[in-house]
Order: C-alpha cells, then structure tokens, then sequence
C-alpha cells in the first residue's frame, strides 16, 4: 500500500470516528494554602481533581485555585450562583448569611462530639440534611455536594488568658459572617467584628480585634500565632465545610456524571477528615513549640461555656427558623446519641 493511499484511509477514519470530544474544564477554589500534607481541604481538592477526571473517563479538566486565589468566600458563593465557577469549598454559615439562614442551624455551639460523630449526623443520605441541602438548592440556585468537619474552634487572644466565660467580657472577637457565632460571643459577653479570613491577620496585628477562634490547623497555616499569645481548648464548634456547586449545571449532568463526581467526593472527603485528623493531634503542641500559652478548661469551665451558649442560641435560632424546625433538627441529632 502506498504512502498516498494509507494517508487517504486514515483521514476516511478519522471522519467516520468524528473529532475527538474537548473535555470541559472546571474551576475549584478554595481559601487554603497549596500543602496537601497539612491543609485537609487541600488534600480533599486534590483527589477530587484526580477523582473526577479518572471517573469520569477524562471528560473533565479540573483546574485547582488555592489561597483565595478567586476571590474570598463570599465571592465564592457568588461566582458559584452564577456559573462562572463549578466547585468550591467555603464555611457553609458563608452560604447561611447570603442566601438561606436555615443552614446556620448547624454551626450551634457544642452540637457535634467528634469528626464520626458529624460525618453521621451530617450525612447527606439522612432524610433531614437532604430536605435542608434540596430547600437550599431551590432558594439560593446553589448545590451542596457534601458538608465536613473541618474542625473544632479554639479561642485566641493577644494578651487574656480565658479560662471561663467572664474572661470574655468586653472583648472584640473576630468571627466569620455566621450569625450563629456571632450569638454565641455576645451571649459570652464579647463583641464579635465579622472580618473575611484573609483580612484577619492585619486586623490582629494592627489591634481592630482581641483575638479570633479558629481551629490549631488555621492557626498555623496563617500563621496567627505570632500575633496572638493565648490559646484556650474550647472547641466550642465544629467548622462546617460545605463544597458548593452551581444549581443548574449539576441539575444538567446525566446520572452517571453525578454519580462519578458523588463518588469522587467521597473518596476526597476520607482524605480531608484523615488530613484533618492528623493536624488535631499535631496542631496544638506546635502551636505550644511557637510559643503560644495553651489553656484547657477543667470539666466545670466546660460547662460553664456550654450553659452560657446552647440555650441562648437556641432560643435564637427558634424565633428566627421557627420552633418547628429547630425541634425537627435536634430530634435528627437525639436520633444518633446511643451511637457517640
């Protein structure tokens, strides 16, 4: 055969196969540095990146952009409304405070007693969290694919040692735009600032704020440490995670792209929470090794935390979300109380 006649075959097969299908490329972002060894949501964005893309047959190019590098969350939950941006991951009272209140119910003070114990109750195969993340997705056009325990918040100051509540008295205590958190500082007595994450270590070094909460993990990423001297275990509450996508996109995947990208997530999220995990068990002594003053509350400065925060909260959130729900919600967490 000649030369002539294989260059004419080939291209008689390659119009009989078509062109080869582009693959369709997806942002994610987040707010993290780029060390999947210590950030948890780092090392959940990259097995989700190579998840999607080995499940899906390579149909999809996920594209990473860590460190905020697209904005701060808010933008996030905003770019994610309109389409420009497929996934990202963001505090989920982020998603509360702009579009769906109902959402803040679960980053209440003291709800969750561990990483298992907020991956059961959190699930969203539970008939609760499933009605609330569909309601969700109808009112704001935003997607929560799963929510994680990014970990529990400890309080920071640059010069108050806190050992129980009165120590809060007066204090300016930078704190996400969750409202949740917002009612559980002044119920300590403190003046929450809401201030966005990647402002905050300029607002404790120049003194707009005492101090923050933040779980070990951020502490050390962002290095807030060297501008706060204290650190008190309050773990007060669990960091919610909420990776978020577009509404109408993922309502426009077949079921089986759905079901690929519901299987990448799961095996990113086991290595969010293994990351997640191993920085709880590190974070606090490095925390010590830079010189920060840890303090651990003895069982009845706990509680005092706890009498000062759960009803008040609660109280709250039942004339904002209706006794109804809120009932229906902690019936939902009582049902999982013999298993933890």
């Amino acid at each position: 055969m000649t030369y002539g006649m294989k260059a004419a075959l080939l291209a008689s097969a390659m119009l009989v196969a078509g062109p080869l299908a582009a693959q369709e490329r997806l942002k994610a972002t987040w707010t993290d540095p780029d060390d999947p060894t210590t950030a948890p949501v780092t090392a959940y964005m990259h097995v989700l990146e190579d998840q999607v893309e080995r499940l899906t047959g390579d149909a999809y190019d996920v594209e990473l952009y860590p460190n905020g590098q697209l904005g701060d969350q808010r933008a996030m939950v905003q770019q994610v409304s309109r389409g420009s941006l497929h996934f990202a991951n963001i505090a989920s009272g982020v998603l509360a405070s702009l579009g769906y209140p109902e959402l803040g119910i679960v980053d209440m003070p003291f709800l969750f007693k561990s990483r298992a114990h907020f991956n059961a109750t959190m699930n969203r195969d539970n008939p609760f969290i499933a009605k609330l993340l569909d309601d969700v997705a109808a009112e704001t056009g935003v997607r929560v694919i799963s929510l994680h325990p990014y970990g529990f918040r400890n309080m920071t100051t640059k010069d108050t040692a806190v050992m129980e509540p009165a120590d809060m008295d007066g204090l300016r205590m930078r704190t996400m735009e969750v409202v949740p958190h917002q009612k559980m500082m002044e119920a300590l007595g403190a003046t929450p600032v809401p201030i966005p994450y990647l402002e905050l270590y300029t607002s404790l070094q120049t003194g707009v704020v005492d101090g923050q909460e933040n779980p070990p993990s951020n502490i050390i990423m962002q290095r807030f440490y060297q501008v706060q001297g204290h650190m008190t275990e309050t773990q007060h509450v669990m960091t919610v995670g909420a990776v978020i996508t577009n509404e109408e996109w993922w309502q426009g995947l077949d079921e089986g792209e759905r079901k690929a990208i519901l299987a990448a997530d799961a095996e990113a999220s086991l290595a969010h929470d293994g990351i997640g995990a191993v920085q709880d068990l590190l974070g606090v002594q490095t925390l010590r090794d830079e010189g920060v003053e840890v303090h651990t509350p003895g069982p009845e400065q706990m509680e005092a935390f706890r009498a000062a925060t759960v009803e008040p909260t609660k109280a709250w959130a039942s004339e904002q979300f209706g006794e109804e729900f809120v009932s229906e919600f902690f019936a939902h967490m009582a049902g999982f109380d013999a298993r933890f």
